[in-house]
């Protein structure tokens, strides 16, 4: 498979895709393979695929590519994911982002997740959850607002899901959301790492989210009140 492969339909504007296509996707991965199972997966249930193994590819036609999701890798030569997100993210009803990583950076998934991408999800990554995400990303698309898809309800009276933390779960999970790993919050909070999953877990439970991702979308929409 040529790791650049060509629309149906090259002259079509920004806001079209192919006829009985489901929409444009642009995937980004250095490794071929990965590209291949993304774009067979993802053709398969019906939307228009577009693969680039260089970043700078896909960052050479951004002007002139129908919106559409990006689905990038982190981890790449020449330009990160990070740096794809930075790109993509002046044109919030052209394009949105989900980021794939194969390495546990909590930074990193931190940092992408602030910047606006719809979800950071490892790999090997499940398929039914990218899909899941695929389909938010084109709700938040089409609205141009990002979505609460998967998390907690608004609680009453003013109430905040990180009111339920005790003072050292907020700690915790105010370093989580800096962007810190485990480790780093042992040390900085003097505990073993043992300690801090069991605090970072139990926060987790008390605010009703199953994902770092999840964690970070809903402390931000805490904190626009």
């Amino acid at each position: 498979m040529n790791a650049t492969l060509e629309f149906q339909a090259d002259e079509m504007s920004t806001d079209e895709s192919p006829i009985n296509s489901k929409g444009n996707i642009y995937v980004i991965d250095d490794e071929l393979q990965v590209l291949e199972v993304i774009e067979m997966q993802l053709t398969a249930v019906g939307y228009n695929v577009k693969s680039f193994s260089r970043p700078t590819e896909f960052l050479s036609q951004l002007e002139s590519l129908p919106k559409g999701i990006v689905i990038s890798d982190q981890r790449m030569p020449e330009v990160e994911g990070l740096g794809v997100q930075q790109a993509v993210k002046p044109y919030p009803h052209k394009f949105q982002l989900i980021l794939l990583s194969g390495y546990p950076e909590t930074r990193v998934a931190v940092e992408a997740m602030k910047q606006g991408a719809v979800t950071v999800l490892d790999k090997p990554y499940n398929k039914e959850q990218l899909l899941s995400s695929i389909e938010e990303a084109f709700d938040q698309l089409r609205t141009g607002v990002r979505d609460d898809a998967g998390l907690p309800p608004i609680l009453p009276g003013g109430e905040t899901y990180g009111s339920r933390l005790s003072s050292r779960e907020r700690q915790v999970i105010d370093l989580v959301y800096e962007g810190e790993t485990n480790k780093s919050i042992g040390i900085k909070l003097g505990i073993s790492i043992k300690t801090v999953e069991k605090h970072r877990g139990k926060a987790m439970r008390k605010m009703e989210v199953s994902s770092l991702a999840e964690l970070v979308r809903l402390i931000d929409r805490e904190q626009r009140g």
